[in-house]
């Protein structure tokens, strides 16, 4: 504090909005219990890790509180309460306040708020609604901030799955282009070229068979496939055909030599160049549109699943395939978990549906398998089982890591608030705070099992319509 300040009266809180609802003897116990303290434009009185044993009110002026690993900054400012509130467990500050403008608090050792409750109820209530409200908006904030964290995840997995079949598009559609330049020049250097009908119709026949194998491709090892290439271009180079690159064109197809060798006799050496050339051609055509084709699909289906794990344009409870939801969240980590990672389903397959909310559980099936691969990151086996079986009346959904295990008082704190093991910035210590709150949104329960090497999260869920207003909504 860089001023001197006065003692505060009676009368000077009873201008302030938040005391002047209260009895004047109220008043008078506030103040003098009250010290008032001045600062000065960027002074820090906060700071993270002091001792949380005070209750302020801004008098005039402007404070600003930043929390730790939190980018939003809180302001108060006259008329409003920070610090220490009623009832409130916080024993440390978890991050810093300095004033902004030259402020005026008043400051009470939380020590006193225990009769503050009997001397100035009204007071007191106002400021347990201020402690309901903060912890309200501290806890979506914090929830919002762990469902992006997940989203970012997942984002970076979809951005990599997707950017391989986009990139193929890419490149198959340019080499596409090209082929068919060099295609039209030799079909326009044949045209010009009397072709006889025989030879029109062994090419035909040729471009039917070079279709089907570019649709359907052989299996061929390595040491076959060059060996066949290497008799083909033994055979062109005999007849001083060595600049056609139709070898390939030839075993790929499955065309043997003595199907194609009548067309020299029927066509000539020259134009048979442009008639090989048009095929391999014609086969590099039907392979990269074939390749373009599948890359498209599965960009296609990457997207149906994003839509179909979000549940867009569905109404919030439906009948939910457990199964299915458990399928297209592990196609949400399928980038992660190429990484040294096997996944066991152990599913029961005839699993009833489900009235629920497919998002919501969506986001439990998120929750527990990005924990899993977290848990397993420095294990020798990498092993992510989940199982489904149904039981009376409902569902059951194991989900079982090989990880290092959790020790009997982490397991206890596992599902508070804000509770995690992970590095800071890595977690929120929300996540399974959140999908234990959706489980039981839908009358259900969750549960851990651990030990080293072996972790079972066991979901619960009935098959019975949540009731009405129960399920917790999506932020």
């Amino acid at each position: 504090m860089t001023q001197e300040c006065n003692a505060i009266t009676a009368a000077e809180l009873a201008r302030i909005d938040l005391f002047k609802d209260d009895e004047p003897a109220a008043l008078e116990w506030l103040a003098g219990r009250f010290e008032l303290r001045c600062y000065e434009p960027g002074e820090q009185f906060i700071k993270t890790g002091d001792p949380a044993n005070e209750f302020m009110v801004v008098l005039e002026g402007e404070v600003h509180f930043a929390r730790d690993g939190d980018p939003n900054v809180f302001i108060r400012s006259a008329g409003q309460p920070t610090g220490v509130l009623p009832f409130s467990r916080m024993t440390t500050f978890r991050g810093k306040a300095w004033a902004v403008r030259p402020t005026r608090v008043v400051v009470m050792n939380a020590s006193h708020l225990r009769e503050l409750v009997y001397h100035a109820p009204v007071l007191a209530q106002k400021l347990v609604n201020e402690m309901v409200d903060r912890s309200r908006d501290f806890t979506q904030r914090n929830e919002r901030a762990n469902k992006m964290l997940a989203l970012g995840k997942l984002s970076a997995g979809l951005a990599h799955e997707l950017n391989n079949p986009a990139s193929a598009v890419v490149r198959s559609a340019s080499r596409l282009r090209e082929v068919l330049v060099e295609r039209r020049k030799h079909a326009i250097a044949l045209k010009t070229e009397v072709v006889p009908l025989a030879a029109q119709s062994l090419l035909t026949d040729l471009g039917e068979i070079i279709a089907e194998a570019a649709r359907n491709p052989r299996n061929l090892d390595a040491l076959e496939r060059a060996d066949l290439e290497a008799e083909v271009s033994d055979w062109l180079e005999a007849r001083h055909l060595s600049n056609i690159s139709a070898a390939a064109t030839l075993v790929e197809a499955g065309i043997p030599i003595a199907r194609v060798e009548p067309l020299i006799g029927l066509i000539g050496p020259h134009n048979f160049e442009h008639g090989m050339h048009m095929l391999a051609a014609d086969f590099e055509v039907f392979t990269l549109s074939r390749e373009i084709e599948e890359a498209s699909r599965r960009i296609a289906d990457l997207v149906q699943a994003v839509k179909s794990y979000s549940y867009m344009d569905r109404i919030p409870t439906t009948e939910v395939d457990i199964e299915q939801g458990i399928d297209i969240t592990l196609r949400m980590f399928q980038h992660q978990l190429k990484h040294g990672y096997q996944v066991k389903k152990v599913f029961a397959g005839d699993l009833p549906k489900i009235h629920a909310n497919g998002g919501e559980l969506n986001q439990i099936w998120t929750n527990l398998i990005d924990n899993a691969i977290d848990a397993m990151q420095n294990s020798p086996t990498k092993i992510l089982e989940i199982r489904t079986c149904t039981e009376p009346g409902g569902v059951v959904v194991d989900v079982i890591d090989s990880g290092s295990g959790m020790t009997p008082q982490v397991q206890a704190q596992i599902f508070d608030p804000f509770f995690t093991t992970k590095d800071v910035g890595k977690g929120t210590g929300l996540g399974l705070d959140i999908a234990m709150r959706i489980v039981r949104g839908h009358r259900g329960s969750i549960q851990v099992q651990s030990v080293p090497g072996r972790t079972i999260f066991q979901v619960r869920l009935p098959l019975g319509c949540p009731e009405p207003g129960v399920a917790i909504p999506t932020p």
